[in-house]
C-alpha cells in the first residue's frame, strides 16, 4: 500500500509538471504571437502617419518669442522689488502718432522712459519719466483693485481716466502683490 501511494504521488507529480510545462510553452508562443502584432501595428501607424508639413512663416514664431520674453520680463518684474521695473510691451503706433503737441516736449527723455502707449507695470513710490514728454507718471499706492496715480487719483482695475496735458491713464490690473499694469496714451 505504501508504494501505490508513493506511485501515485509521482504520477500527480509528472502531471503538475507537465501542466507547468505546457503554461509555460503557451506563454512563450502567446508572448511571440503579441510581439509580432504590436511591430506590424508600428509599421502599419508609421506608413499610415502623414509627413509633417513645413511651417509657413507668418510672423507668428516672432510674435510668440516676443509675447514669451515680455511674460518673462514680467515675471522678473514681480519678482523684484525695484523701484526701477517698467517692463515695456510694443507701443500702439496711433497713440504715439496722435499725440496732441502739447504733450510732445522738445526736452522730453527718450531713453530711460516709457514710450507713449505701452504697456508697463509699477509699484508704491515708482516714477515713470514719459518719452518725448516733460511729464512723469508718479505712482502713489497699490492696492487691490485700485492704483493711485498723482494727478490722475485713485484709478480703478479696468479703467481709464483723464491724465495731464490731454492724456490719459489706464489701468489694467492692480492686486495685493502691490504692483499695477498701466498705460499712458494721449489723442
Amino acid at each position: 500500500m505504501d508504494r501505490v501511494i508513493s506511485l501515485l504521488a509521482a504520477l500527480v507529480g509528472l502531471i503538475a509538471l507537465a501542466g507547468a510545462v505546457l503554461v509555460h510553452v503557451n506563454n512563450q508562443s502567446r508572448e511571440q504571437e503579441l510581439v509580432a502584432e504590436v511591430a506590424a501595428l508600428q509599421a502599419q501607424v508609421a506608413s499610415a502617419a502623414p509627413a509633417p508639413k513645413p511651417v509657413a512663416d507668418d510672423g507668428t514664431i516672432d510674435a510668440l518669442l516676443a509675447l514669451q520674453k515680455r511674460i518673462a520680463a514680467l515675471e522678473q518684474a514681480q519678482q523684484a522689488p525695484s523701484s526701477a521695473m517698467a517692463v515695456a510691451a510694443p507701443a500702439d503706433a496711433a497713440n504715439i502718432a496722435s499725440t496732441p503737441a502739447q504733450a510732445l516736449a522738445a526736452g522730453g527723455p527718450t531713453t530711460d522712459c516709457i514710450p507713449l502707449g505701452t504697456r508697463f507695470m509699477g509699484t508704491s513710490g515708482d516714477r515713470f519719466p514719459l518719452c518725448k514728454t516733460k511729464m512723469v507718471l508718479k505712482v502713489a499706492a497699490v492696492s487691490d483693485g485700485l492704483a493711485t496715480i498723482d494727478g490722475a487719483g485713485d484709478v480703478a482695475q479696468g479703467s481709464t481716466v483723464p491724465y495731464a496735458q490731454g492724456c490719459t491713464v489706464t489701468v489694467f490690473s492692480a492686486d495685493t502683490s502691490g504692483y499695477a499694469e498701466m498705460r499712458v496714451a494721449c489723442q
